[in-house]
């Protein structure tokens, strides 16, 4: 199946794109989903252990899995000042 992906921050810098479509099966992980974005943005392979996932508006564990219609959303790792 394809999924709509939403980018936020410097992944819409990086990527030009606001939304990207990744094939995934039906009951791959939250995971998979990361994976498949950082093969397409190498770049980003620094970022992979900490980028921010929400599924459906809400922010998610790595091994959660991804159904059809599912709306997922991609985030820099937050940091804070000190």
């Amino acid at each position: 199946m394809k999924i709509k992906v939403k980018l936020i921050g410097r992944y819409k810098d990086i990527t030009g794109k606001t939304e990207l479509e990744l094939k995934i099966n039906n009951g791959d992980t939250i995971w998979h989903v990361v994976d498949v974005f950082v093969k397409q943005y190498p770049k980003l392979e620094k970022d992979k252990k900490f980028i921010m996932v929400s599924k459906n508006n809400t922010y998610t564990t790595p091994d959660a899995k991804i159904e059809n219609g599912d709306e997922i959303t991609l985030s820099p790792p937050v940091v804070s000042g000190g």
